[in-house]
């Protein structure tokens, strides 16, 4: 362990992405466990800092990192956020250890904190597993939203030159974000790639960044053996037109919520019959 400053205890490093790392570290004086996310300044300048900075203290949501401030230590500048024991959604599907109910609470908590940060006018566009975090509860885990590193605002949408820079991440991009369009529209695509490799596993298209441009902009997803309206609510939302998606993240919630409703009811059932045919016989 390290000290920061006189302020933190810098405990592990927990993560690593393509502007910086993330450290768990100990807030000596509210003797909290805080993150640590240190900014390179050379690929993420101050610009992009204090953007990313300011919409993280401007979105205040249970299903969205919060941000307490700034640190800056021998000329490295860190932003202060929740710490999340839980890890990531790309260690559950890699751990494959819920069952479907808990998967889709997860999207809908996604969800819950999508369209909040939408109202706000902010667009999240880099929506990934490795960019939702888990916070373990007395009912399970609940996730979080972070990195909003590339977000836009939706002012911003008609803008003369939308910048191609800075795109995301292909296997979760929306047909249009290849053409460096965006809208509320092409994070609701991304939480589609979610839910469907949440429930199969892989995600729907895969290759080098030609072939997912290929397959995200021409090909049509395969859905074998889902119920209905969870394909149906997959569909919509990786639909290639952003207008036919779902309207909002919202809508899309509302759907993944009967969803859910409907999975749980069919699981009940299921165990019920289970428990009935393994009675013993007095």
């Amino acid at each position: 362990m390290k000290w920061l400053g006189s302020k933190y205890r810098i405990i592990k490093l927990v993560g690593q992405g393509q502007f910086g790392r993330v450290f768990a570290a100990l807030d000596c004086l509210s003797k909290q466990l805080v993150a640590l996310k240190e900014l390179d300044q050379h690929r993420f300048p101050t610009q992009k800092f204090l953007r990313e900075l300011r919409f993280l203290v401007t979105l205040n949501h249970p299903n969205i990192v919060s941000c307490f401030g700034i640190e800056h230590y021998q000329g490295k500048r860190y932003l202060v956020l929740d710490y999340y024991p839980g890890g990531t959604l790309r260690d559950v599907i890699e751990q494959g250890n819920l069952n479907l109910v808990e998967k889709l609470k997860l999207v809908a908590d996604i969800l819950s904190g999508l369209n909040y940060a939408h109202h706000q006018g902010i667009i999240h566009c880099d929506l990934k597993p490795e960019n939702i975090l888990l916070q373990l509860t007395n009912t399970g885990y609940q996730a979080a939203i972070s990195d909003f590193g590339i977000a836009k605002l939706r002012e911003e949408i008609n803008a003369k030159s939308q910048e191609l820079g800075d795109t995301g991440t292909p296997a979760y991009m929306a047909p249009e974000r290849f053409y460096g369009q965006y809208s509320t529209a092409s994070d609701i695509y991304a939480v589609g790639v979610i839910l469907y490799e949440l429930i199969l596993g892989e995600r729907p298209f895969s290759g080098t960044y030609g072939e997912l441009m290929s397959s995200h902009l021409n090909q049509s997803v395969t859905l074998d053996n889902i119920p209905f309206l969870l394909r149906s609510t997959i569909t919509r939302s990786l639909n290639k037109l952003p207008q036919k998606r779902f309207p909002n993240a919202q809508e899309m919630l509302k759907s993944l919520q009967l969803a859910i409703e409907v999975v749980a009811i069919a699981t009940h059932d299921t165990t019920q019959k289970q428990v009935r045919e393994f009675q013993p016989i007095s």
